[in-house]
């Protein structure tokens, strides 16, 4: 017989008819190739935020269990805008009164897979007291003693001083370095009032590090702080004081495992300390902690725009990375020993132009068009402006491509269409508003910068022969003077009184700058009018930095230098024809020393007969 039994038949069909298998995973885990624990919905779709995508297939809305029957009178599934349901007119077959059911099938990817990828590969942010393991233990990276929190909370001065210092703070302090929202931090103090015992530790060492600050800008006779020296017949060692804080600050950090656990309250505590260093110690010596606090904003995603509508979260976020940008301003103005332009390639946005009262849980509140008066961070805006531009002009100077008139020309006019909007904000009719101190002090500090950028950029024009330029030279001395003069109101006037404690840090450093780079102008074989006048500059800041060289590691460290400095130009004879070449080994010896270590330097260079040096440049 030629027909097929019915055994032959089933065998030829039955291929044709496999099972489909159940899925193990959820649409979701499978797409991303994550694991799924199988629950409804699972814990990664949970911690994604996925929870409406998270379907099994074939699987019920009551869980993986439960397996759906299809049969072939089932209605057909089309898609409409990624949701599946029902075409119309189909009806369920429980009621034909009822609306249509959806019926599960394939579930669409949650969002593009680039989207997903690049989740999946941020660096996930670490809770504060999450277990690392089944047991419970976390993962710690200690240094020094355990100190229970009462014995931090002690070490705080009584309320009325800690809110006296904080008020002083953010009256005289935050406007110069803006990266704490003023309302977010008044709720956060007032919940410390009410629950010392339950506070954050890096928000405590944030309060630390206010006091700290504070401290080093206040008088010891200042009245606020009577209550610290009523037991004592001598107003108490503010320094020391400041000091223990500062520690105190670092203590709350080092408790709160900030190396492995941060957040906010914790960049914030780092940056206040940092920004005290730089401007009452030298810049220097913050260096190490800016990289931590730089790495921290990155784990954080300072450095990048989220996307999220403007909150205060946000502007927190920004505001921190827009001073990381500044603090690197400073080393790289005056050391030029690291190439910052990866910061610059970070497209972090600026922070609002707002202040902060305008800045609300949910939205900021738009300034109007018209609106030609500082905000709380239009000097913030103005630093992150110079940093980009500072970052450039190294990168230009220190190429090993020629630096040619052009680049020059270039980046001097971009300096002084800065400076401009600075005079136009701050200024009235070009003279000093009279009125508004701070506004005048911010202004003040911004020339700062631009008038090292200058030096910088000019300073390969004015000291060799062959690319000598005249215009280069006459930019370094104004420059110069200006630095100096700077240095000299923030000393002297009166209604700058408040902002004197600058003077111990960054600025002298920028005065440094500015009468190394005069002295060399000064001993330019192409020097032939009077400058008596410049010199008593710096004879003035000599004067100054004497009265100031125990106050601070920069002043005790720029005061030998700026005296030899005064010493070379007292023995300078401008009709001996061995000068020649004076301003040619000035510059060669400034190049090879390292200004911050005095005792380092090899005075005895200059001994003698300046001309005809007695030792050779090691």
């Amino acid at each position: 017989m030629n027909s097929a039994s019915p055994s032959s038949t089933a065998s030829r069909v039955e291929p044709n008819l496999k099972r489909r298998r159940k899925p193990l995973s959820c649409e979701p885990c499978r797409h991303s190739k994550l694991r799924c624990d199988r629950q409804l919905p699972c814990a990664t779709c949970l911690k994604r935020g996925w929870q409406d995508q998270c379907l099994y297939g074939e699987t019920d809305a009551a869980g993986p269990s439960q397996r759906r029957r299809r049969t072939r009178n089932s209605a057909p599934v089309m898609r409409v805008t990624d949701t599946l349901i029902s075409p119309p007119g189909q009806t369920s077959d429980n009621s034909s009164s009822q609306s249509p059911e959806p019926v599960p099938g394939r579930s669409p990817s949650p969002e593009p897979i680039q989207h997903r990828w690049d989740k999946i590969l941020c660096r996930p942010p670490i809770e504060k007291n999450a277990p690392s393991s089944a047991a419970g233990v976390s993962f710690t990276l200690s240094f020094g003693p355990s100190i229970p929190l009462s014995e931090l909370l002690d070490l705080l001065p009584s309320d009325s001083v800690c809110e006296y210092l904080v008020s002083r703070y953010f009256a005289n302090v935050v406007p110069l370095f803006r990266i704490l929202h003023g309302p977010t931090f008044q709720k956060q103090y007032l919940d410390f009032l009410q629950s010392p015992q339950q506070t954050d530790l890096s928000w405590l060492a944030l309060l630390f590090a206010i006091c700290s600050l504070t401290l080093k800008t206040v008088p010891p006779t200042d009245p606020g702080l009577v209550e610290l020296w009523q037991d004592q017949s001598a107003p108490p060692n503010l320094e020391a004081l400041s000091q223990k804080y500062r520690n105190a600050a670092m203590m709350s950090l080092a408790q709160d495992q900030f190396l492995v656990r941060h957040n906010l309250n914790t960049l914030e505590a780092l940056l206040v300390l940092i920004h005290t260093i730089t401007d009452c110690e030298g810049a220097e010596y913050g260096w190490a902690l800016l990289g931590t606090a730089h790495n921290i904003a990155v784990a954080l995603r300072c450095h990048v725009d989220s996307g999220e509508a403007p909150c205060i979260q946000t502007e927190r976020r920004r505001r921190c990375w827009a001073g990381i940008l500044i603090l690197h301003t400073y080393q790289a103005l005056l050391f030029r020993d690291t190439d910052l332009s990866f910061l610059c390639e970070m497209k972090a946005p600026m922070p609002a132009d707002a202040n902060d009262n305008d800045i609300l849980p949910y939205t900021i509140l738009s300034r109007p068009a018209n609106a030609n008066e500082p905000t709380h961070m239009s000097l913030m805006r103005f630093q992150i402006r110079l940093f980009h531009l500072s970052t450039d002009i190294c990168n230009q100077i220190s190429s090993p491509h020629r630096f040619d008139e052009d680049s020059l020309n270039r980046l001097d006019a971009a300096v002084a269409a800065e400076q401009q909007k600075w005079d136009s904000l701050y200024l009235v009719d070009g003279a000093r508003n009279i009125l508004d101190t701070a506004g005048y002090a911010h202004w003040c500090i911004l020339q700062t910068y631009a008038h090292q950028l200058y030096l910088l950029l000019h300073r390969p024009f004015h000291n060799s022969r062959a690319r000598f330029r005249q215009a280069s030279r006459d930019r370094c001395i104004k420059s110069s003077l200006a630095l100096m003069e700077i240095h000299r109101q923030l000393y002297e006037l009166p209604r700058l009184k408040c902002y004197r404690w600058m003077v111990n840090g960054s600025i002298t450093c920028n005065a440094l700058h500015g009468a190394v780079a005069l002295t060399s102008c000064l001993l330019d074989k192409h020097t032939e009018s009077d400058f008596s006048q410049h010199i008593a500059a710096i004879d003035a800041t000599v004067h100054r930095l004497e009265k100031l060289r125990g106050c601070s590691p920069a002043c005790a460290s720029v005061y030998p230098i700026l005296r030899h400095l005064q010493s070379r130009l007292a023995s300078r004879d401008p009709v001996q024809p061995a000068q020649i070449n004076v301003e040619r080994r000035f510059d060669d010896w400034i190049n090879n020393i390292d200004w911050f270590r005095p005792d380092d330097i090899g005075w005895d260079f200059w001994s003698g007969d300046f001309s005809v040096p007695t030792n050779e440049l090691q």
